[in-house]
């Protein structure tokens, strides 16, 4: 009982002693010069910008919606702060929003580009705004939407873009997935389109597999479903392989043939991995004819070069590249 007496006293001595009474007095000054700077504040007239959701109503089961109206609004209001605080604090439990009727701007045609006016737009600006509140701006400023009646064909897919991989690497195949989309456009459009392009891209340096979601070429009036494709791309690497391959003599006269030694080269060649086991010796051609040898200048040597080099190779070396060589005088009748 005495140690709450106690605590009493302390809290009284505090809050009511003489550096407590300044600080109170202090207190209650500032809060009546807030309350003036409130009352001044929002009799003054402001400027705020406020955001106001879209949406489009009524749109009939065969209509499709090509080019849809903006999600938001960006308006600037002006008005006396007091109006403008009310407007904030309705609007947190309403959210600003602005419907509009289909029915009231339907062409009757069967597509149309419909566009907004800007005296309409303030008009139903007075749904959601004071009758003493001015519309400074509001963005963006031209509305429209465009529609048709279900008119489409469906087209294929085709790529805009390119893929590229590392040195080490090349492009195995590529799949669209899918192949091809419904387009939905007018019919003076719909009649002179053939295929739909992706946007134009460039993805570099690949090594592996991968599957990358592309975006379709937007245009004016026109909808696709979907409106992104998906590319896979598969990727292979190259690897080296070493054949050899027989040194043959061509067009030697009868009673003369070429022998080299060693006989045969080494081919040592950078191919795909999907083609190694199908290159083999018989895919080269290591020879030289009768009329390079005798021009030839070497006392004994020969070098080598292929006559044919199969698509899909590259870095082809021949080992040894010189070789030994002589023209062998042979016996026609005995080989006959």
């Amino acid at each position: 009982m005495a140690r709450s007496k106690r605590i009493y006293k302390q809290w009284t001595r505090l809050l009511f002693g003489t550096k407590s009474h300044e600080l109170l007095v202090f207190c209650f000054f500032l809060a009546v010069s807030f309350g003036f700077w409130l009352l001044q504040a929002l009799n003054e007239t402001l400027e705020r910008e406020v955001q106001v959701s879209l949406n489009l109503d009524n749109v009939p089961p065969d209509v499709v919606i090509i080019d849809s109206l903006p999600p938001t609004l960006s308006v600037v209001i002006y008005d006396r702060g007091l109006t403008i605080a009310r407007h904030s604090i309705s609007s947190f439990f309403q959210p600003n929003r602005l419907e509009i009727d289909f029915t009231k701007c339907e062409t009757k045609k069967n597509e149309a580009e419909v566009y907004i006016s800007a005296a309409d737009v303030r008009r139903m600006f007075g749904q959601i705004f004071a009758p003493t509140t001015k519309i400074q701006s509001y963005s963006p400023d031209t509305l429209r939407f465009s529609y048709n009646h279900g008119l489409s064909r469906t087209l294929p897919v085709k790529l805009a873009g390119s893929f590229k991989a590392t040195s080490q690497n090349y492009i195995q195949s590529i799949q669209i997935e899918p192949d091809s989309v419904r387009v939905f456009a007018p019919v003076a459009m719909l009649d002179t389109m053939h295929s739909v392009y992706t946007e134009d891209f460039l993805i570099d340096g690949l090594h592996e597999a991968g599957s990358y979601h592309v975006g379709l070429h937007k245009q004016k009036l026109i909808k696709y479903e979907p409106e992104e494709i998906n590319i896979k791309v598969n990727v292979g690497y190259y690897t080296e392989k070493t054949v050899r391959v027989p040194i043959i003599g061509l067009n030697f006269p009868a009673g003369r043939k070429l022998r080299t030694f060693p006989a045969q080269a080494s081919i040592t060649f950078r191919v795909e991995s999907g083609r190694y086991h199908q290159m083999t010796a018989d895919d080269f051609v290591l020879a030289t004819t009768y009329e390079e040898l005798m021009d030839n200048t070497a006392d004994s040597k020969l070098l080598l070069h292929l006559k044919t080099v199969p698509e899909g190779v590259s870095n082809v070396r021949i080992s040894p590249m010189e070789v030994d060589y002589l023209i062998e005088q042979v016996n026609v009748q005995a080989n006959e």
